[in-house]
């Protein structure tokens, strides 16, 4: 054999290698996805805004917000609107950074009764009160987490 041809070969298998490793990132970066001011791989439930607003943080669904609490401060050193407030009928902004794909579906009644008041797709957000309608703001009481749906979500 060659040194040519054995170059040829470490060539392509270095090649070949690296295709795989970065089509492997590439698969893996499409299912996280970061929302704003939400920790990778949780659905935030937001009083107010995404920014000064408390929140609530969900790595599963829930089926009744009736006992959580907006336990985390708003971002960049605010206090958070609304922080100590129970969280059901009080969601007025949200944000998915799920690292699963999943939608966050929120409902208006507890166990996902009364229809769906919105829902919000990985890495996206509704930023505050001002840009979801009246008829979706302090409504939501429970969470479903779901895979991509057909619903239009934020």
């Amino acid at each position: 054999m060659s040194n040519n041809t054995g170059f040829r070969r470490k060539l392509a298998a270095v090649a070949t290698s690296t295709a795989l490793l970065f089509g492997a990132g590439i698969a893996t970066a499409s299912t996280a996805s970061a929302g704003y001011n939400c920790p990778s791989g949780y659905h935030c439930a937001f009083h107010l805004y995404t920014k000064a607003g408390a929140s609530h943080q969900y790595f599963t669904s829930d089926p009744d917000f009736t006992d959580d609490i907006f336990d985390v401060h708003g971002a960049d050193g605010y206090y958070g609107y609304g922080y100590g407030d129970v969280v059901n009928d009080k969601v007025s902004a949200a944000s998915n950074s799920s690292t699963a794909g999943y939608e966050s579906h929120y409902y208006r009644d507890i166990n996902y009764g009364g229809g769906l008041a919105f829902c919000v797709n990985p890495g996206s957000s509704i930023g505050d009160f001002t840009y979801m309608p009246l008829d979706q703001q302090n409504v939501a009481s429970s969470l479903l987490l779901r895979g991509t749906t057909s619903v239009h979500c934020y």
